[in-house]
């Protein structure tokens, strides 16, 4: 029997209604897209779900309390929950540089890492950088 499964793309902005025929896990037809990249999600949709994370984990000795990291891979859908909480249980001590890996071969994907998405200073370098700065000199009677 030919079920049907409807999905909105999410692979361009047009947002494509889609639809995609299938009788016992086996793809029959896929409908509905306007470009080949919704063909491709559709499929993807429903043979193996992915998704990408992005988020903010905590970081001690740094100007902001939070940095933000992305996964650098699509994982799976129903593992999102759970790499969410691996990810914010994440602490880091400053300095970081962006693109770092500060998990590699996360939830044991091969080359799926969580990387820095910001460069973060440590407070007493970004301290004594500013002390080192030799003050400009302003014009008289604009403010700045």
């Amino acid at each position: 029997m030919i079920e049907i499964k409807k999905y909105i793309c999410i692979g361009c902005p047009v947002g494509c209604p889609l639809q995609l025929e299938h009788e016992n896990n086996r793809i029959k037809e896929v409908s509905g897209y306007e470009c080949n990249r919704g063909a491709k999600y559709a499929r993807q949709e429903f043979t193996d779900p992915r998704r990408s994370i992005s988020t903010t984990v905590m970081i001690s000795g740094a100007l902001r309390p939070r940095l933000p990291v992305k996964v650098s891979g699509a994982i799976h859908k129903d593992q999102i929950l759970e790499a969410a909480r691996k990810i914010h249980e994440l602490q880091i001590e400053a300095p970081v540089e962006m693109g770092q890996v500060l998990i590699k071969d996360f939830s044991g994907e091969k080359g799926i890492d969580v990387i820095a998405c910001r460069s973060m200073k440590r407070v007493a370098d970004e301290i004594s950088a500013c002390r080192t700065k030799k003050p400009g000199r302003r014009k008289a009677g604009k403010p700045e």
